[in-house]
């Protein structure tokens, strides 16, 4: 295989490096403006052609439990279905930096929720909060890409203070991230990306979340046009959630997550994923499974 065809495979794993709708975790009614879990093989590559690339993400989370701070599910009547498409929208341009490819993305979520809690049921349909990055990467080699990257997730979305069925969180969020991505088109390849998510304050509610820690990861096996191998992430929350209806512990949440992912390459730019994640820890957040599906291309 040419270099050529190994860095437009590479380029697949362009389009989730930074951001993505939330689905039930601890903050201010367990939502986060961050889907742990949603780079899988994209974590942690750019592509090093320039151009426009397109990512389309369908995703659907179910839970019907809530877990305390200790892990142990609470005695209270709860369900959570949301399913999501998510358009991604990334531009690699000519421009470098410190030997860097300049590249910036645009993130456009819509989300269904359907959340049951004790004081009832609520549903919402509605764009989500967007979130716009920019970035620069860095091409090692044919195998090795390292990028840094900042996300600004915005309040865009829908949002009514007196519904608990909000897609839209109300404030802001800005996500610094760094990743690494390793390809060998007939062997290994593993991709990571870590960012910290430092929240504003919803000054409908005069909450602010507390500042969250994100590893998203996958690593597996290329072999012809298949890949298989495993996805997930690992949350920690850093500091204590802020307002008037914070919990004694300071609602820090904490989750860890596995699946197996499944890739089929058309050719080196254009492929199809799916991936089941399943959540093995999960602290002040729902524990429950996130099923996607992914389509990636070159415009």
């Amino acid at each position: 295989m040419s270099n050529r065809q190994i860095f437009k495979r590479l380029a697949l794993a362009a389009l989730v490096s930074c951001s993505a709708i939330g689905t039930v975790e601890a903050a201010e009614n367990g939502n986060t403006q961050y889907a742990p879990g949603s780079p899988q093989f994209f974590a942690g590559g750019i592509p090093p052609f320039p151009g426009l690339y397109f990512l389309s993400q369908t995703s659907y989370y179910t839970s019907d439990r809530n877990n305390d701070a200790n892990g142990n599910q609470m005695p209270i009547n709860f369900k959570v279905n949301a399913l999501a498409e998510t358009m991604r929208f990334l531009y690699v341009s000519d421009l470098k930096v410190a030997g860097g490819d300049v590249w910036a993305q645009l993130v456009v979520p819509m989300v269904h929720l359907d959340l049951t809690l004790p004081i009832g049921n609520d549903k919402s349909f509605a764009l989500a909060d967007m979130t716009a990055t920019v970035g620069v990467a860095w091409h090692v080699d044919r195998n090795n890409t390292f990028l840094i990257g900042l996300d600004i997730a915005m309040p865009t979305g829908g949002y009514d203070k007196a519904d608990f069925a909000n897609v839209g969180l109300n404030h802001w969020s800005f996500q610094p991230a760094i990743g690494y991505h390793y390809l060998d088109p007939q062997g290994l390849e593993v991709g990571a990306t870590a960012r910290l998510i430092f929240n504003t304050e919803n000054t409908s509610t005069d909450y602010k979340t507390g500042t969250e820690f994100v590893l998203d990861y996958a690593v597996g096996w290329n072999f012809d046009k298949w890949r298989l191998g495993a996805v997930g992430y690992y949350l920690q929350q850093l500091t204590d959630d802020k307002g008037p209806r914070v919990a004694a512990d300071g609602h820090r949440g904490k989750g860890f997550a596995i699946g197996p992912s499944i890739t089929y390459k058309f050719n080196p730019g254009l492929e199809i994923s799916a991936s089941w994640q399943h959540d093995l820890v999960a602290e002040n957040k729902s524990q429950g499974d996130t099923v996607w599906f992914n389509f990636a291309t070159k415009f």
